[in-house]
């Protein structure tokens, strides 16, 4: 039985892929995080681009984050500290925009696009932190309270508004470079509550209108939910709120799944629901990754693979996170909250799925965006 019900999900998987695919309107792409690029030395950081546009990335996600010199971050060595863009509400320091900024003159040079995150809720906010928001108004009221939308939104504007140091250009103005910004780096992951009781629902719309006012009407860069409650399992990253905002732009997915081995089709078969529930908004998967966490997959067969299973369906992915060759001690098989990592250099076929999915038809129409 289990068999034929895998041969029966094949053959709705082949069926959806040629359904959508009559659709397609432009080629599929794939690209990679990396949270901590700004962070490394300018060799550091050319070597990991030109490897990364060699193997056919055509988008990277950054964040505006802090990066501590001297720290390993998934096996290289931080080569600068930069700043957390507010020490407290509204006192900006631009150090993280500029090192931002750099990397972009970089990516922009090589054909790469890329997302931008503008706040990162998955990591700042959690017991212990230090960002301003989580000290005033916690992983609740931020998205519940007027005071924080305003505060928030003051963040958003400064970042939209900002002119680079290496750049010269004002981001808002620079769709060259930037693709999207998100409204934040998995919104509500840290209590889902805010976004399965619908609390949180003023505030995903609301960031997205403002970003939208500031960018203005007609600007290419898009507004992306930025994968909305963190992983798909949470049931968030399709929330009413995202795919019922005109002013939002794209559906960001989550998801860290299983071995493609146990569930076959497994990403191929969930495309056609990802674009039903998105209402109209183009989708991708921001975030995915194999769990390498004590031997749990082989690196070298399951990141391909499933690539491969989005390729044959045109939908576009970063994986998280093709990171620089190892340089510091680290070895993701040892990371119990983390293991994704592929090394470049490692053996791994990183080249061959991202020039697929440059070759592939797409489900959704990216010209204008990415191409």
């Amino acid at each position: 039985m289990k068999q034929a019900l895998l041969r029966l999900a094949g053959y709705l998987a082949t069926a959806a892929a040629a359904s959508i695919s009559s659709r397609a309107n432009s080629p599929s792409w794939a690209g990679s995080n990396i949270y901590f690029l700004i962070g490394l030395s300018d060799s550091q950081q050319n070597e990991w681009i030109d490897n990364l546009a060699a193997d056919g990335a055509k988008v990277v996600r950054l964040w505006v984050n802090a990066q501590s010199q001297g720290s390993c971050q998934k096996g290289s060595k931080i080569a600068t500290t930069i700043p957390e863009l507010e020490s407290s509400i509204g006192n900006y320091n631009d150090a993280v925009l500029d090192a931002v900024d750099s990397v972009l003159v970089k990516l922009t040079a090589k054909n790469i696009k890329a997302i931008v995150s503008p706040h990162d809720a998955a990591n700042q906010f959690l017991s212990g932190s230090s960002d301003p928001y989580w000290k005033i108004y916690g992983s609740g009221y931020f998205y519940e309270q007027q005071a924080a939308f305003d505060d928030y939104d003051a963040r958003l504007t400064h970042v939209l508004n900002y002119q680079g140091k290496s750049s010269g250009k004002v981001w808002k103005h620079w769709s060259e470079a930037i693709m999207a910004f998100d409204l934040q780096n998995e919104p509500m992951s840290t209590k889902t509550e805010e976004c399965t009781s619908g609390a949180g629902a003023e505030w995903v719309c609301g960031r997205a209108q403002h970003m939208r006012s500031v960018l203005g009407a007609d600007n290419p860069i898009k507004i992306s939910s930025g994968g909305i409650g963190g992983d798909i399992s949470k049931n968030c990253n399709f929330m009413d709120a995202a795919v019922n905002c005109a002013a939002l732009d794209l559906i960001a997915v989550h998801r860290y799944a299983d071995n493609l081995a146990s569930y076959p089709n497994e990403w191929s078969g969930a495309a056609p629901s990802y674009i039903s529930n998105a209402k109209g908004k183009l989708v991708y998967i921001e975030e995915w990754g194999v769990k390498q966490y004590q031997g749990a997959a082989d690196a070298r067969v399951q990141p391909p693979a499933q690539a491969n299973d989005m390729n044959k369906v045109g939908l576009p992915w970063l994986y998280w996170q093709v990171v620089p060759a190892q340089t510091c001690d680290y070895d993701p098989k040892n990371d119990g909250g983390d293991s994704f990592s592929i090394f470049q250099g490692s053996g791994v076929d990183i080249a061959g799925p991202m020039k697929a999915a440059s070759s592939a038809n797409c489900l959704q129409d990216w010209t204008g965006i990415v191409y």
